[in-house]
């Protein structure tokens, strides 16, 4: 038998039609649209699920910074936020991350949350991709889309 995050990534891979597996790191890896890679692991403790992205990489300089400072803005919003923005500085890359309790989560429920996390990275993405340091202000976190498109 399977440890619980190992059956939830499994009834995930069965929500969307895929097979996905837990790999060695304690982590599963999916690829959105060929531009968003998105990881979901367990947390050391074996407590918490983290669903994770890089966003997008930025330029150094101003536009940086502005994206950076609405960022943060977004990070005050407050719960339940989709997600909380950081900066991975060596890759000048703007990330979003979220934590969620291992024993509240199921399959559905999983993939109703990374749905979220990649629409909202993706918003994101376009935003910056289009010149802008964010998306226009989003109000409620609990859209029911399907990113997958599967």
């Amino acid at each position: 038998m399977n440890d619980p995050f190992e059956e939830i990534i499994q009834g995930l891979g069965q929500a969307l039609g895929i097979t996905l597996h837990v790999d060695k790191n304690r982590a599963c890896k999916l690829r959105i649209h060929h531009k968003l890679s998105v990881q979901i692991q367990l947390d050391t403790t074996g407590e918490r699920i983290l669903i994770g992205c890089m966003v997008i990489e930025l330029p150094p300089g101003r536009f940086c910074e502005n994206v950076l400072a609405e960022a943060l803005k977004a990070n005050n919003l407050p719960d339940p936020r989709t997600g909380i923005f950081g900066f991975l500085k060596q890759k000048n890359t703007l990330t979003l991350h979220q934590f969620y309790r291992m024993e509240s989560v199921d399959a559905k429920q999983l993939a109703l949350l990374a749905s979220n996390l990649i629409d909202y990275a993706e918003l994101w993405q376009q935003a910056v991709e289009n010149g802008q340091p964010g998306p226009a202000p989003i109000h409620g976190t609990t859209k029911k889309t399907n990113p997958f498109r599967l």
